[in-house]
């Protein structure tokens, strides 16, 4: 637990502080909460039926990752900070790669879909990895690549 000074008073002479929470206590609950995402745990290989449930989940993450930044005791350039921002730019490229609304991941399109997700996955799982032996923490363990079609 830390202290983060958040405003100074000039003629009451006041300081407001709030307690923060370590980096080890954030990257446990950021692996907790991204341990039961659909668009992370729900089979590899996916049907373009789910891209609009795996969107709305990855706009999820994505927000909460920014949560979880905002907690962190220092504002400074701690390893944490730099992969939690890695794992919100994996979800924002996601989100990008299927368009306004998801029209990119519109019908016909299973393949760029399926793609779009390996990389999301594969950049979380490699950062969340990091965020793990970095912090002594059981990790996020996301489904092989089994059942993946030949053509990815």
């Amino acid at each position: 637990m830390g202290i983060r000074q958040t405003s100074v008073s000039a003629f009451g002479f006041g300081v407001v502080w709030e307690f923060t929470k370590s980096d080890k206590v954030v990257a446990q609950k950021v692996l907790d909460f991204l341990a039961d995402k659909r668009v992370l745990t729900v089979g590899r290989a996916r049907p373009q039926v789910e891209a609009a449930r795996c969107l709305a989940s990855a706009s999820e993450c994505r927000a909460k990752l920014t949560e979880y930044l905002d907690q962190l005791e220092k504002p400074g350039k701690t390893d944490l900070r730099t992969w939690l921002r890695a794992m919100r730019e994996g979800f924002t490229n996601f989100l990008e790669a299927g368009g306004h609304n998801g029209e990119r991941f519109g019908s016909g399109s299973e393949r760029e879909f399926n793609e779009a997700l390996a990389l999301l996955r594969d950049r979380i799982q490699q950062q969340a990895d990091e965020v793990s032996d970095r912090y002594k923490l059981t990790g996020l363990s996301l489904p092989e690549h089994e059942g993946w079609p030949d053509s990815l």
